[in-house]
């Protein structure tokens, strides 16, 4: 993926188009399988040509300073990138699971709540990878659902990070209380 001649390398000048293929070639000894790499704006995307467990196709991280000019250390980054983000499909298919089965709006308000803190980046990522999956199957049914998802957990997040989870709880319990004074 990172041609010399084309516009992601030359958006990073400081990384030589041999380094990434040295980079490329470490990866794609060690996840036994062809990688690609593009490099742009101090990002890079990995891609494996057979995708990655999970149907995680592409994975993408920042180039900070913290990464040295040794490939290896890019090697071991990727690679625990690529894990996490893999690892965290699994999350994400499980607790769109359980809001599938929720019996109702409350009890799934509950579920999202009880994981507020695992709604990190690598978690986001997973997410889009499920979504584009399902797209790729043509579930697109699935696809809003996912997408409605994504959207509701931003805002729980954005929420929490404010400093909102007890209200978020509070909220819940009022909504609880409505629907039984209605059912009553």
């Amino acid at each position: 993926m990172c041609d010399p001649s084309s516009p992601s390398c030359d958006n990073s000048p400081d990384v030589a188009p041999e380094f990434i293929k040295t980079v490329e070639g470490e990866l794609t000894r060690r996840l036994g399988q062809r990688v690609s790499l593009a490099l742009a704006d101090s990002i890079v995307a990995v891609r494996a040509e057979g995708g990655f467990p999970g149907g995680v196709s592409t994975v993408v991280m920042g180039v900070g300073p913290h990464l040295s000019r040794r490939a290896v250390e890019w090697a071991d980054a990727l690679e625990q990138k690529i894990s996490r983000v893999c690892a965290r499909v699994a999350d994400v298919e499980h607790l769109f699971a359980e809001i599938q089965r929720s019996p109702s709006p409350e009890k799934t308000g509950v579920i999202v709540l009880e994981h507020v803190g695992d709604y990190d980046e690598e978690f986001f990522e997973a997410l889009a990878q499920v979504i584009i999956r399902s797209k790729a199957s043509l579930d697109l049914s699935r696809a809003r659902k996912l997408e409605a998802l994504q959207e509701y957990l931003r805002v729980v997040r954005r929420r929490a990070e404010e400093g909102e989870t007890a209200g978020m709880w509070r909220e819940l319990a009022q909504g609880a209380a409505q629907d039984r004074d209605l059912a009553s």
